[in-house]
């Protein structure tokens, strides 16, 4: 699988992290995420299929918490993407309150493949009415994935001399 997306963010590092830029200061930035399609088309999965995925008690959104209030505002399919807006609140650690954010979801089920690849971009709702919107959204809309073309070279096993003598 091949995955691109422009950012302004920096990558987070780290074990908890998969592929994920973000603004520490802040809390913008985009993460991407994978579920399997189940043998459906990209305007087949309901709705619930995202916010199943991307919220759930142990999704992205959910360190200390599942996410509540949880509503999409938007949902279109655009060609072989599925794009929604949905707004929930997650928990924060430090001062123990629900913080509405907004996200923008971009999800693709790349030919050949049984996985939903998705870029989530989202923002304090707060910060995505004063302009974090723009950024989510170029990001987002910044996101191709497709299937890896296959090569012909063989992977084998190198082996060292010494090695050899430990058998």
């Amino acid at each position: 699988m091949l995955a691109t997306f422009s950012f302004l963010w920096k990558l987070a590092v780290g074990g908890l992290f998969d592929v994920e830029c973000r603004d520490a200061s802040t809390g913008d930035g985009a993460c991407l995420t994978v579920a399997k399609a189940k043998g459906k088309n990209i305007s087949d999965l309901p709705k619930s299929f995202f916010t199943d995925s991307l919220l759930s008690s142990t999704g992205r959104f959910s360190f200390y918490g599942s996410p509540t209030d949880i509503k999409v505002k938007k949902s279109d399919v655009d060609g072989p993407y599925h794009y929604l807006e949905i707004v929930f609140s997650n928990l924060s650690q430090s001062t123990n309150a629900e913080i509405p954010r907004t996200a923008l979801v971009a999800a693709i089920i790349p030919e050949g493949t049984d996985d939903v690849v998705m870029l989530v971009g989202s923002a304090t709702s707060n910060r995505w009415k004063r302009g974090a919107e723009k950024s989510v959204r170029d990001t987002v809309g910044s996101f191709k994935a497709t299937l890896a073309p296959t090569g012909g070279m063989k992977v084998r096993a190198k082996v060292n001399e010494r090695d050899l003598d430990l058998i």
